[in-house]
């Protein structure tokens, strides 16, 4: 097989896979956000941390968010592949273990590191049902990533 097409196929369903995962992470911390009278939407958190104000944060975030389900898009499918779990139902298995593992990362950063430092008052009063919010959307990603991976021809 040409070592082109097995890259080019590998970047690009990477790539669909990050952007679909990252669709479906928005989606249910969008629904876990709404059941909260005080809820804070990621995008314009996570912009913030850089634009230090809600000026731009959402367009910032967006962008920032949008990179990094690209990059952890390639690094789950690197990850499913080298382990063997790009098939139907290992992907979607492996993606789940995979965004479970990471969101528990993400969000204990996030809840002991992060929201210490952040510069919007709103966004440091954390605790468990941040925890658990990120942690569901971080696996809700990864089982979209495994799930397209799976069906991917690699």
């Amino acid at each position: 097989m040409d070592p082109v097409q097995v890259i080019t196929s590998y970047v690009f369903f990477s790539v669909v896979a990050g952007i679909a995962g990252a669709i479906a992470m928005l989606v249910v911390m969008t629904v876990i956000d709404r059941a909260h009278p005080d809820g804070r939407n990621m995008i314009v958190g996570v912009g913030s941390l850089l634009t230090r104000t809600q000026a731009n944060a959402r367009l910032v975030g967006c962008l920032l968010h949008g990179i990094a389900a690209i990059g952890y898009g390639l690094v789950y499918t690197l990850l499913l592949m080298a382990l063997n779990l790009s098939s139907w139902p290992a992907g979607l298995f492996g993606g789940l273990g995979i965004g479970t593992f990471h969101g528990m990362v993400v969000s204990l950063g996030l809840v002991w590191v992060i929201a210490d430092q952040h510069p919007l008052e709103e966004y440091r009063d954390t605790g468990p049902a941040v925890f658990l919010e990120h942690l569901a959307g971080h696996i809700a990603y990864g089982a979209v990533v495994g799930t397209v991976i799976a069906f991917a021809p690699l």
